[in-house]
């Protein structure tokens, strides 16, 4: 327990001559030096108390961390070639804003060139292999209407009848299995293309195109900003260039550092809110969606992830982020500013208006949020606390040496 000791505001500018008297003493055993830069002593009304009645007030429980904002792994995209090509024209730079879809350059490839040939051969074999098993079908069916019609007036014999049906049989068997081989490469060469770049749309028209168009477009997959463009006109790039990338900074990730021993406070879902130094008049809102399993064994810490909201795009990838994670629901309690609170010995104690004078009391903290601190015991409505000269109070305190 604290001994209750009241300090009265009388003493203070005297201790405020002791600490100005003992300063110029010091400053008289120096030499002087007039290229020495001049200190100036604080006066008593730069030290002036000031306090704040307790009273109960709204106070949610938070946790203050740092972290840095990142790019959702699924909002980014590299784009490249899948096969070797030149460049031959570009329609977006880097800072270009575009949609899903929207095309970034075309290139010319001669592996594109031939496999659009193997598709139109493809094509030409199903069409060919289709009418002429029609035609075969159609023949060997006519034969064997006729050979049955015949056999039934007795003018055939039945082994002629038994060999036009065989032949049908044949024909329809032959007929399917040369369809079902021209289809099966039609669809190889047909998916081919659309791995190499072309769209359904492109591969469905080479069919009536005048000629082969060696040219294919690379698009964005995704609606974002260019970032990264790697790209000249007329260069030759190969399937492992990386051309284009795109990320979608719509909504990011910020990985904020919470100390192990307040994991327990920490969920999925709970409301974050997130500031910058470069807005530091502006405030974000987000949510946590994943709290790491490992623990960080030099700092002792945990990856916290929050998703916060970013239509205009303030919040850049790399950015610093201070991250207030609200860990408990709003309710009124006593709570004083953060700033009120001393260490003293292992206690923390606040300077409360008693009288004449200044009163220290122990006091027991919970929750804290951005800039206020629940006390749980040593406080009551109406007290008053000192805010301010805290330090000059606390040094009075201390028992004469």
């Amino acid at each position: 327990m604290f001994n209750r000791r009241i300090i009265h505001p009388f003493l203070i500018p005297a201790l405020l001559m002791v600490m100005v008297y003992g300063g110029c003493r010091k400053g008289a055993d120096v030499p002087s030096n007039p290229s020495s830069p001049q200190k100036s002593t604080p006066s008593a009304q730069s030290q002036a108390i000031e306090t704040e009645a307790v009273a109960p007030q709204p106070i949610a429980g938070a946790i203050l961390a740092t972290g840095k904002i990142l790019v959702p792994e699924d909002r980014v995209a590299i784009i490249g070639p899948v096969n070797e090509g030149r460049l031959v024209r570009l329609y977006a730079g880097q800072g270009s804003n575009v949609k899903k879809g929207q095309k970034l350059a075309d290139l010319e490839s001669a592996d594109i060139d031939q496999a659009e040939a193997d598709y139109l051969k493809a094509l030409a074999d199903y069409e060919n292999a289709r009418r002429t098993s029609v035609a075969e079908v159609k023949l060997a069916q006519a034969t064997y209407d006729r050979t049955r019609m015949l056999y039934e007036k007795t003018i055939t014999a039945g082994k002629n009848l038994q060999a036009a049906e065989h032949d049908l049989e044949v024909a329809k068997a032959s007929a399917e299995s040369s369809v079902a081989g021209t289809k099966a490469a039609l669809t190889a060469a047909h998916r081919h293309l659309l791995i190499l770049g072309l769209k359904e749309s492109d591969v469905d028209a080479l069919a009536s195109k005048p000629g082969l168009a060696a040219v294919f477009s690379l698009t964005s997959p995704i609606a974002g900003i260019v970032v990264e463009r790697n790209a000249t006109i007329g260069a030759t790039v190969g399937a492992d260039a990386n051309l284009f990338k795109i990320i979608d900074i719509s909504r990011v990730w910020i990985d904020a550092n919470v100390f192990e021993k307040d994991l327990e406070r920490v969920k999925r879902g709970q409301e974050v809110k997130v500031s910058v130094p470069a807005f530091p008049r502006s405030s974000f809102s987000g949510k946590v969606i994943l709290v790491s399993s490992v623990v960080d064994p030099e700092t002792r810490s945990v990856k916290v992830r929050t998703e916060v909201p970013n239509p205009d795009v303030s919040l850049k990838p790399d950015m610093f982020a201070n991250v207030e994670i609200i860990t408990d629901v709003h309710r009124t309690a006593i709570s004083i500013p953060q700033s009120a609170l001393l260490s003293d010995g292992g206690h923390t104690v606040v300077f409360v208006a008693a009288g004449s004078g200044y009163e220290k009391r122990a006091v027991t903290a919970g929750i804290q949020s951005s800039d206020r601190v629940e006390i749980l015991d040593g406080l009551q409505a109406g007290d008053k606390v000192v805010v301010k000269g805290k330090y000059l109070l606390l040094q009075q305190s201390k028992p004469d040496q």
